[in-house]
């Protein structure tokens, strides 16, 4: 966005926190005034604890960004996540607009930031920009928050040139030894609990009873924390416990997610929560490739189910084996809702699109004429 926004006539300052310091060396932006700080993030913790020292820590954020906004002479603060509760109070401190991008799901957070977050948000934030209706219902519409601030635009989908039907999964195929070419269903997400991981390898004992060759290719690295690697290590036993651990496999982190989805038959989404609006759900549809995606959040937006692919009960392995194995068994339906799933992505998701969107609203908040 901050490369896109200087054709728009408007130039980016881009504050970021102390952890994106080592990919400024390949993602730098031309000609933008770059700061570092230690930005503070909602926390998740439960405890009064980390939250006070969140707390403290946004504090003195809030004051850094402040100074920066003041000093550049901003027109707008562009806040990328509602998380990031300093950079809307920085902006109002300031006496600037404030836009909010709203692309997390605050299901997992204590129920006092659930509560409290999108109501500060809300007041503070000048206009909100929602990744997904599912995004908006879920942080402001349910919880009975009446704002009129919110729009919803789409995220784009994933680059062109690197996610496309034209990408060769074979290298894939034979580093794994698939021999024969079995049938090839992959789970692409970070292993985290809400992420489904558990639905897919208990559906798989039922798609293998039909299929006896198919693979599952789990591909994602896990998160930080000890219950995180708790769950990951049972998550990992669970195979042998069902008697598949010769069709289930856990890659890790992959750099190489364009060339794995090529070697796929099938792509899922598992998610167990309401997803705002999954990348990797476009990422398999804009390479043709059938997705099965939990019918909830931001999947139910992304795809037409049965057209441009297959919708199931979330946290349900029976429903999610049946749509698997309805997939595997019609090629000619795979090629069908994979055809139509790239269609789909190029003509609702594109980032065209996208920045048509924004920087109308980018317009209203701060005419150039100004």
């Amino acid at each position: 966005m901050s490369r896109e926004i200087v054709d728009w006539g408007y130039q980016p300052v881009v504050v970021l926190p102390e952890e994106a310091r080592d990919a400024l060396g390949t993602d730098a932006i031309d000609d933008a005034a770059t700061y570092i700080l230690p930005l503070a993030r909602v926390q998740r913790s439960r405890s009064l604890g980390g939250q006070a020292r969140f707390f403290a820590r946004s504090a003195a954020s809030t004051y850094q960004l402040a100074r920066i906004v003041r000093s550049e002479r901003a027109s707008l603060v562009h806040v990328n996540e509602i998380l990031d509760v300093y950079g809307a109070t920085a902006a109002r401190l300031a006496g600037v607009p404030c836009l909010c991008h709203l692309r997390a799901d605050l299901s997992g957070a204590p129920s006092a930031v659930q509560a409290l977050l999108p109501r500060m948000m809300a007041a503070l934030s000048t206009e909100i920009v929602a990744v997904s209706a599912s995004a908006d219902e879920h942080t402001f519409r349910n919880p009975g928050i009446a704002t009129k601030k919110v729009s919803v635009v789409h995220d784009p989908g994933p680059d062109p040139s690197i996610f496309h039907p034209g990408v060769d999964g074979r290298s894939v195929r034979e580093e794994l030894g698939l021999a024969g070419d079995p049938l090839l269903v992959v789970l692409v997400a970070k292993l985290g609990r809400r992420k489904g991981h558990e639905v897919l390898i208990r559906a798989a004992p039922r798609v293998i009873a039909s299929f006896p060759t198919a693979r599952f290719l789990l591909v994602g690295g896990a998160l930080e924390g000890a219950h995180h690697r708790s769950y990951v290590e049972g998550l990992k036993r669970l195979p042998a416990q069902l008697g598949v651990e010769r069709s289930v496999t856990f890659l890790g982190y992959r750099p190489d997610v364009p060339a794995i989805m090529a070697a796929a038959d099938v792509v899922t989404h598992c998610s167990t929560y309401p997803d705002p609006f999954p990348g990797v759900v476009l990422q398999g549809m804009a390479m043709a490739k059938a997705v099965v995606a939990s019918d909830l959040g931001g999947p139910r937006e992304q795809i037409e189910d049965h057209v441009s692919g297959f919708l199931v009960r979330p946290d349900d392995p029976s429903a999610l084996a049946d749509a698997i194995c309805s997939l595997l068994q019609a090629p000619a339906w795979r090629a069908s809702l994979g055809g139509e799933a790239a269609v789909r992505v190029r003509s609702l998701f594109s980032a065209e699109s996208f920045n048509r969107r924004l920087s109308e609203i980018y317009q209203r908040l701060i005419p150039l004429s100004a």
